[in-house]
């Protein structure tokens, strides 16, 4: 029996000579499945197995696991990988969902957030601050207080608090500086409540600053 979910590739690692595992982010949580022969040059499913892509995702249960058997791409976000900022931006936003959120949970409020938020930092004017604002709804979500971000950086959590309330006015002014200050400060606290650490983040760094 096969079913059909619509996801986003949130994570792809290679395996063997042509295989690929994908996890995808659904309005269900995470699922992950096994491609066979992806990577092959005239494989059918590849593009469908790229990370970032959206797409309709069709499985067979395998032994054990969900086996991808076909599917169609909806949206590569393929600027994404044109311009190392949006990029940046853009695994942020999937490696937040990657670390906070679990299998089989619902998830499809951050589901549509993520969708709207990927196609804003591709084609919207300010990827940085999308990327803020979908950490803060992230935040929001799983019960991150963030207050304590006043205490060592009040102009931060008042960018933050601006972001949060998802008011335009909030951010016009802030530099890219000033925006990424409200990430870093984020990240420390899923950091210190959850012990969760964001890779991306240094990536992003070396990209929008040079260090």
């Amino acid at each position: 029996m096969e079913e059909t979910i619509k996801g986003i590739v949130i994570r792809a690692t290679d395996y063997g000579e042509k295989d690929r595992i994908i996890d995808v982010f659904s309005p269900f949580g995470i699922v992950t499945f096994s491609a066979k022969g992806v990577r092959g040059n005239s494989a059918k499913l590849k593009s469908l197995t790229a990370l970032l892509t959206y797409g309709e995702f069709t499985s067979r249960q395998g032994r054990g696991k969900k086996v991808l058997s076909g599917g169609e791409v909806v949206e590569s976000f393929f600027p994404c990988w044109t311009d190392p900022k949006r990029y940046a931006c853009a695994m942020i936003c999937l490696e937040t969902v990657e670390k906070l959120f679990k299998r089989e949970e619902e998830t499809k409020e951050e589901f549509v957030d993520l969708l709207k938020s990927l196609s804003e930092i591709t084609y919207g004017e300010n990827p940085l601050a999308t990327c803020d604002w979908f950490v803060v709804r992230c935040a929001r979500k799983i019960g991150c207080e963030y207050d304590g971000i006043a205490d060592f950086d009040p102009d931060t959590y008042q960018l933050v608090s601006a972001i949060a309330d998802g008011t335009e006015k909030g951010v016009v002014g802030a530099t890219e500086t000033d925006l990424f200050s409200a990430l870093r400060a984020l990240t420390l606290c899923f950091s210190g409540e959850f012990g969760v650490r964001l890779r991306s983040l240094k990536e992003a760094e070396r990209i929008f600053f040079g260090f």
